[in-house]
């Protein structure tokens, strides 16, 4: 997920909150964790499909859906349609991504 330095303090906290995500999930997960610590745009589909090793747009929305019942993202969509993904246990959330 691009933390070459797991020490860094944010990076520690993004790897100390992703031990309560299943290891199939963890990767798409990083991934949305290290943009909203970069403030940038929400991965969209395709990208977490790759990391996901998929290519179903529905298993991503389950997967979302997944760690968004466990608390662990909020997925918010704004009246344009375009997705954001929140950390609450960090305070962070992805920048809007156009759908």
């Amino acid at each position: 997920a691009g933390m070459p330095d797991p020490q860094d303090r944010m990076h520690a906290d993004i790897l100390r909150i992703a031990r309560q995500v299943p290891d199939d999930l963890l990767a798409p997960f990083l991934i949305m964790a290290r943009a909203a610590q970069d403030g940038l745009p929400c991965p969209d589909d395709d990208e977490l499909a790759q990391v996901y090793g998929t290519s179903s747009p529905g298993r991503i929305r389950r997967l979302l859906d997944h760690l968004e019942k466990s608390g662990l993202i909020v997925v918010r969509t704004d009246f344009g349609g375009r997705r954001s993904v929140g950390i609450p246990e960090l305070g962070l959330a992805t920048a809007p991504l156009d759908a």
